[in-house]
């Protein structure tokens, strides 16, 4: 913002949190990273690739919009600060629409970008020092309004945000353990299963990483017989649950006998209360991968759990209920805009779909009768008398009478809520029952990095791109973004807890509330309320600049992200302010 007063002209730029988050990428050699694996065209004037995607990035998370058609006049009101912190200056063609689409465009190569992951995560690691003790494998779906194309990447398929009618690109990703940070992640058209995904993204995982011995966590599409031989063949450890469509009806009624059997369960206590049980034993499996044979020892685990076992209880309950309200509502009475059911196997049909619909079969047993209604009329036309020949006119319905629980049926059914078999190939003298269950029940983790990576201020879904090569290049550009949004998160909630400190002065309204777990969009956005500004006085002798006052907090903020404290001061070089 410009303004003129006599012969001063005062220059305003709100900078915010764009130093920051610049900084922060080049602490993590983001730029040179880029400039290595996905390069620089020759010809290239101005900013290198780097450079524009650490910028990009900045904007993308502090303005919370990832289009490309705001960036350059987003980079152009900020062209001081950003001038400033890049070291180089800067050209409004810097950011137009084609060169960032070029940029994506190097984005989209599949060999690039897992280099470009491998490098980002070392830098992680020797920045931070980060610790890998489990990986944590999951897939998520994005969405947008495309067209399908028989060969490109956005699909019909099952969609985890509700959005079924529109096209789907899927993501595979792993997350490393206790540092919540994202390894890796492979992009995949919409409609493909989860099922084959794990394998090549552990292998990249497991390259990456050099860590042999490592536990690997996944929900139950993981739990795939070849998936489960692949690690074990690796030398390395898995833990998932069984789905139920994985083994025959009779091998679960086998597993449950021992279950039943046993009469050592394992109390799983916290803090003094019992929030379960479980029992296991260990049988031998054996598995073909590419022409070899391998066995090795699993260990099935039966895991009860009350929560789950009364949430179960309370979804039975809801759709009995529903069942028995519909089912008294099936056979209506003949009447005047009513179709009553003439037939009985009409009625056995409806019953059994809306049981099944319900997935009460079994559980609940409906009784009805046969109604017949006789009319007698005068054969043909005309006036009835005593010599007239009739004819009985029979009507027959089916009437439901009541419907009656089964309650022997659904004292069997509760007997299974709450029970979970999972299984794992780590030796129980290096991970206890309980131990498991508690390291498969943080897969929440990995969730929360999903809910990160959808909602603002990166908002990958849906996606306003349109050319495969740019849905992969933007996509894999929106989770380089996850990454410094995890990172500031995980980073300062560690230093808090370090120096048994909280925050104040992150919520609107709530000035004294205090926080040891900020969320990083909750920071960014009190940084934002804050209004930065970096104001240039000039004259016609001298150039001046002047810097408002930084939050209380934000040193802490810097300090625990290894980054300069005189990031901010820098930029001016005289100021009435000073850390």
């Amino acid at each position: 913002m410009l303004a003129r007063m006599g012969n001063l002209t005062l220059t305003h730029e709100r900078i915010d949190d764009i130093p920051l988050l610049i900084s922060l990428g080049q602490t993590l050699g983001l730029d040179k990273a880029v400039n290595t694996h996905l390069g620089t065209h020759g010809l290239q004037q101005g900013l290198t690739n780097g450079e524009l995607v650490i910028t990009w990035l900045a904007y993308i998370l502090s303005e919370g919009d990832h289009r490309k058609s705001g960036v350059e006049d987003w980079a152009w009101r900020h062209r001081r600060v950003l001038e400033q912190v890049l070291g180089h200056p800067l050209r409004r063609v810097d950011f137009s629409d084609d060169r960032l689409g070029n940029l994506l465009r190097r984005f989209s190569d599949p060999e690039k970008w897992e280099a470009l992951e491998s490098n980002v995560w070392r830098a992680q690691t020797q920045v931070y020092a980060l610790e890998v003790e489990c990986v944590r494998l999951d897939s998520t779906t994005s969405y947008g309004y495309h067209e399908i194309t028989e060969t490109g990447v956005m699909q019909y398929g099952y969609s985890k945000d509700h959005r079924p009618d529109l096209p789907q690109l899927k993501l595979m990703a792993a997350l490393a353990e206790p540092a919540s940070q994202c390894l890796a992640v492979d992009l995949y058209a919409g409609q493909r299963a989860d099922e084959g995904l794990y394998v090549p993204l552990y292998q990249r995982v497991r390259e990456m990483l050099g860590k042999p011995g490592l536990l690997y966590v996944g929900d139950c599409k993981m739990a795939v017989l070849t998936t489960r031989a692949h690690i074990a063949l690796a030398g390395d450890y898995y833990l998932t649950r069984l789905p139920r469509n994985l083994y025959s009806e009779e091998q679960w009624q086998v597993w449950i006998a021992q279950r039943e059997a046993c009469d050592n369960l394992t109390l799983f206590w916290e803090d003094g209360e019992k929030r379960g049980a479980g029992c296991e034993w260990e049988h031998t499996l054996t598995a073909e991968i590419a022409g070899q044979m391998v066995s090795w020892e699993e260990r099935l685990q039966w895991i009860y759990s009350p929560e789950m076992a009364a949430t179960q209880t309370q979804a039975l309950e809801t759709r009995l209920q529903q069942a028995e309200t519909e089912l008294k509502t099936l056979t209506p009475g003949p009447g005047r805009g009513k179709r009553a059911i003439r037939e009985a196997e009409v009625l056995q049909a409806r019953i059994a779909a809306l049981l099944k619909r319900h997935k009460v079969e079994g559980l609940l047993q409906p009784h009805w009768e046969r109604v017949e209604q006789r009319e007698t009329c005068y054969v043909g036309r005309g006036r009835g008398s005593a010599t007239r020949p009739t004819r009985e006119i029979v009507q027959v319905h089916y009437r439901l009478t009541r419907v009656e629980r089964q309650a022997a049926a659904i004292t069997e059914t509760q007997q299974n809520f709450g029970w979970q078999l999972q299984v794992t190939n780590m030796p129980a003298a290096v991970l206890l029952l309980q131990q498991a269950t508690t390291t498969y029940q943080e897969s929440w983790h990995l969730e929360h990095d999903f809910h990160k990576l959808k909602d603002c201020p990166i908002g990958l879904s849906p996606l306003f791109v349109w050319r495969d090569e740019q849905i992969l290049g933007l996509t894999r550009l929106l989770l380089l973004a996850l990454r410094l949004l995890t990172l500031i998160e995980t980073q300062v909630a560690r230093g808090l807890l370090a120096d048994d400190q909280s925050l104040t002065g992150l919520y609107e309204g709530q000035p004294r509330r205090a926080t040891q777990r900020p969320t990083a969009a909750r920071l960014l956005k009190a940084i934002s309320r804050a209004e930065i500004t970096l104001t240039e006085v000039q004259s016609p002798e001298h150039c001046e600049w002047y810097l408002t006052e930084l939050p209380s907090w934000l040193p802490q903020i810097l300090s625990y992200l290894k980054l300069p404290l005189e990031l901010y001061g820098k930029l001016i070089a005289n100021s009435r302010f000073s850390f």
